[in-house]
């Protein structure tokens, strides 16, 4: 399951809002929503957040590829 949550505490249903990516129920990454903004703009924002996430995890695995062996 793909899930966006918006975690955000103060419950506004306008302006910034936080939010979750989740697959079943790992969170993938967090990012930040207009929610005026609709709908498409926070898929847009999640997908660009899941990119972002992935390759972050990339950077860290070559990092302990590197990482000299104790």
């Amino acid at each position: 399951m793909i899930a966006i949550v918006n975690i955000s505490t103060h419950g506004f249903p306008i302006g910034w809002n936080e939010y979750e990516l989740r697959i079943n129920e790992k969170v993938i990454a967090t990012f930040r929503h207009k929610r005026e903004e609709g709908l498409t703009k926070c898929l847009e924002l999640a997908a660009a957040a899941a990119e972002k996430a992935k390759w972050e995890q990339a950077r860290e695995m070559i990092e302990a590829l590197r990482a000299p062996n104790v």
